[in-house]
């Protein structure tokens, strides 16, 4: 099994587009080859949110497949795009991944 952890933390005012952005993942990843279980979490810290997306799989390779489908790098290069024009918020993203040992 394989678990990935992305967690993403942005300004307290801007929580509402994160929270949106972790509406669309639950919705594109519910039919995903290979996921066994997906778990949002929620923390708040001073001046930011902070959300955290736990999806366990089958492997490594059916995470990498669904990350690799063109919906998701199309908005990553929409977002570099952005972050390169300056524009909007800054979201901090803390990617962690794990092989399940037991």
């Amino acid at each position: 099994m394989f678990v990935m952890q992305a967690s993403f933390e942005i300004e307290k005012a801007f929580e509402e587009r994160l929270r949106d952005k972790m509406e669309r993942n639950r919705a594109e990843i519910v039919e995903a080859e290979g996921l066994q279980s997906v778990e949002y979490w929620r923390t708040e810290h001073k001046d930011t949110i902070e959300y955290a997306f736990v999806s366990k799989w089958a492997s490594n390779e059916h995470f990498k497949r669904w990350i690799s489908r063109e919906e998701h790098v199309n908005e990553h290069r929409t977002m570099q795009a952005n972050r390169n024009q300056n524009d909007g918020p800054k979201m901090k993203k803390t990617l962690r991944s794990y092989e399940v040992l037991a």
